[in-house]
């Protein structure tokens, strides 16, 4: 008999013998992580093995007593010595309790395939990895194929590509501790691998078992996603054309054969991404576990498995990879404090483009001239009110506080221009005048740029890939804008209207050089209702006839929480009557295109309170005046029939607001950004809520946001539940298009399948 170890019985005592892989396996195991059941051969055995061969020819025989030291330099020399320790092991008989060992574990494993993976452990020099001399082996569960396999997975070991290394390294026979793990093989909907990074992780899958991912014959989906907040940094649909899965039966089942076959995957599959919202959440919660498991990991292969009622899907970790490096590097984190003395800060990539270039960095008592802020990279801890301006003349923008949802973010994005935020302490360790490298698409600071020949103060233009947009969308999809400097990049866009003027960015760029509040103290109104009139006819007349709404000004530069929206309103109506005056002003110039969302709504009085207002301009008396609110309260959610009732006409979610709010967090809290969790039930419960409720009351839905240009596969979800509009910021546009019609495509295909199905006898 052999002893064999269970991962499930697995102790610290056991660990050189049954390897590092299979001793990291068997720790999830042990703490409940999915991990399939299997059993070890350990080194021993191998050991054994080797000691009880008679094969004079080979290089094992007298084993341990023999060595590696060999001519590796001669290759045919190098390959006669591998033919002949291969053939040895091969020709070699398992003895008969050793069969029946092994029959009893495999068939408590009640499974048809066997996946058998090398465990490798010993005194290894540093940052070597030796996957790639051992790889697995699939195998029918019978005793003849299960000895095979074995057999095979030590000559690999003994292979001359291995003996070549084994040389180079000075590693002897006896100081190879080789264990064998072997678990069940299933059929998986998709898999891929999840590998950590400094600041990020990246998951790569596709449909099927992963050897098509494995050996490189596919381009993968995949995502970056943050390692402190669980964000989406960047996400690809691959290029996947063939998967592979489990034969049905083999012709042979005493034969050799792979117990793989390819297949093609059909136009849907390879046009969508094999994990849904969904499925990539779990998938991410489950990854971060590991990362907060005291086991310290690289990467690991992860199994989407298909259940047996078939309705819903479960998941296996089928390896874990250790780190290489000997001691855990600590990572740094977006908001870690680091010292100035590195080369690099890290913090969030609000807004894409990389530009380098010399800072200016601003305070509170900053009053620089515009010729001074031009082309540089601006710095300052957050953006204030009367430095929105000044944004305008910068190549790039730099804040200690903030998320993806900050206003400097959101200002960035439409500017053009490349951003990085939530850079702790940034103010105290730049100068004005020094000159670094802004990367905005990794949220990157290069510090220490000498050659200043290379320093370009031009902002970096948009590039939007040339796209076709030949398939009509029956989902509205809107832009997002408040400068009228973004007007002609949008103008080839295929949007149905402007779904939101962020009027707090609008009107803080028409009062400078003084604050809102001077300029609301000592302008005349008829002044400002003149600028607010031109700005918003403007926007009116190059969207026309296309609907375009406007939300009226939301104090969120204001320290006194209860001036947001229009509880501030009921406070002081001063400027909320110039905004209603402009507009009534501007449809009676005949832009009945023109509409108006009211921010931060937190009580049906409240929209009483302001309809009554908007009665007395005569903008709710005209039929195509649509008078909407956002949804950013999460008690609209609850009272939506309530609104409608008091004349509410559509609601617009507002992610940027609604989501913080329903997980408990500000949206300019330093750890925090409105993709931190999108994935959350609570999160995509409350956006289901509102556009089924939306669509019983007969009312149009839309939605904007981060939350869909940073999780775009949320729109699948979307659409399905019935949302009208789906509004975003210009650079969105495109992949937000293709996302649509992706959504829209595949639920037609669902109902063509369906109609069919029916029509069968």
């Amino acid at each position: 008999m052999i002893k064999l170890y269970w991962l499930s019985q697995i102790e610290s005592q056991d660990h050189a013998v049954v390897g590092e892989k299979a001793w990291m396996l068997s720790q999830l195991a042990q703490s409940g992580y999915p991990v399939f059941p299997g059993f070890v051969i350990s080194s021993t055995v191998f050991r054994q093995f080797l000691e009880d061969l008679n094969d004079v020819s080979s290089l094992l025989a007298d084993f341990p007593t023999s060595s590696l030291y060999l001519d590796v330099d001669n290759p045919r020399a190098l390959q006669l010595v591998a033919q002949q320790s291969r053939q040895a092991i091969l020709s070699a008989a398992f003895p008969v309790e050793w069969h029946e060992s092994l029959g009893e574990a495999t068939a408590a494993l009640q499974a048809s395939f066997l996946i058998l993976r090398a465990s490798l452990s010993g005194q290894f020099p540093p940052q070597q990895d030796f996957s790639g001399l051992t790889p697995a082996q699939v195998c029918e569960n019978s005793p003849q194929n299960l000895e095979l396999a074995i057999k095979q997975m030590w000559a690999q070991l003994l292979s001359a590509k291995s003996l070549f290394y084994w040389q180079r390294l000075g590693i002897r026979i006896d100081q190879l501790n080789f264990a064998i793990l072997v678990q069940p093989m299933v059929q998986a909907i998709a898999s891929g691998t999840g590998t950590n990074y400094e600041n990020h992780c990246e998951i790569q899958g596709n449909w099927g078992l992963g050897y098509s991912l494995l050996q490189g014959e596919i381009l993968p989906d995949s995502w970056e996603i943050e390692t402190l907040t669980g964000a989406i940094i960047k996400q690809e649909i691959g290029n996947k054309i063939r998967a592979y899965r489990l034969k049905a039966s083999l012709e042979n089942p005493d034969s050799t054969d792979s117990c793989l076959e390819p297949y093609l995957l059909s136009n849907e599959e390879q046009g969508q991404s094999c994990l849904d919202l969904e499925s990539l959440t779990e998938l991410w919660q489950l990854i971060k576990r590991l990362q907060d498991h005291q086991i310290y990991w690289e990467s690991l292969e992860w199994l989407k498995l298909e259940s047996s009622d078939r309705l819903s899907s479960s998941w296996a970790i089928a390896q874990l990879l250790p780190s290489l490096s000997t001691q855990r590097t600590p990572l740094i984190t977006q908001h870690s404090s680091i010292s100035p003395s590195q080369s690099q800060l890290i913090g969030i990539g609000a807004a894409p483009g990389r530009i380098q270039g010399k800072i200016y960095v601003l305070t509170q008592e900053s009053r620089p001239k515009p010729t001074q802020l031009e082309g540089s990279i601006l710095v300052t801890q957050k953006i204030h009110p009367f430095q929105l301006s000044w944004l305008k003349q910068a190549a790039g923008i730099i804040t200690e506080e903030g998320g993806m949802t900050s206003h400097a973010g959101i200002l960035a994005r439409e500017l053009g221009i490349p951003a990085v935020v939530g850079v702790s302490g940034v103010t105290s360790w730049l100068q004005t005048g020094d000159v670094i490298l802004l990367d905005g698409n990794r949220g990157s600071i290069f510090l220490n740029i000498i050659d200043e020949s290379n320093v370009s103060l031009e902002k970096p233009l948009l590039s939007p890939e040339k796209t076709t947009y030949n398939y009509p969308l029956g989902t509205k999809l809107m832009v997002n804008l408040s400068q009228p400097s973004s007007l002609v990049q949008v103008m080839d866009l295929p949007i149905d209207g402007l779904g939101l003027i962020r009027s707090e960015l609008m009107l803080l760029d028409l009062c400078p050089p003084a604050s809102l509040t001077e300029w609301l103290i000592h302008a005349q109104p008829s002044e400002i209702v003149e600028k607010l009139k031109q700005r918003i006819g403007q926007f009116a007349e190059v969207f026309a006839p296309h609907p375009i709404f406007y939300r009226t000004f939301d104090d969120k530069f204001s320290t006194d929480q209860d001036r947001r929206g229009t509880l501030g309103y009921q406070l002081d109506s001063t400027l909320f009557r110039l905004e209603l005056q402009a507009l009534s002003d501007v449809y009676q110039q005949g832009f009945t295109n023109l509409n108006l969302i009211l921010p931060f709504v937190r009580t049906v009085e409240e929209f009483r309170f302001c309809r009554q207002l908007i009665a007395e301009f005569n903008l709710i008396s005209s039929d195509a005046f649509q008078l909407w609110i956002m949804a950013e309260v999460p008690g609209v959610i609850f009272q939506l029939s309530d609104y409608v009732q008091a004349g509410v006409q559509g609601v617009a979610i507002g992610t940027n607001d609604l989501v913080p709010l329903l997980l408990g967090f500000n949206r300019d809290h330093p750890q925090f950004n409105d993709t931190s969790f999108p994935y959350s039930s609570a999160i995509l419960g409350a956006l289901k809520a509102l556009i089924q409720e939306a669509k019983t009351l007969n009312i149009p839905c839309s939605i904007c946001g981060q939350l869909i240009v940073q999780s775009p596969q949320i729109i699948e979800q979307l659409v399905q539940w019935g949302i009208t509009t789906i509004s975003v910021e210009p650079e969105a546009v495109t992949a937000t298009y293709q996302g649509i019609a992706r959504a829209e495509q595949r639920l037609i295909l669902e109902w063509a399948r369906e109609r069919s199905l029916l029509k069968k006898p």
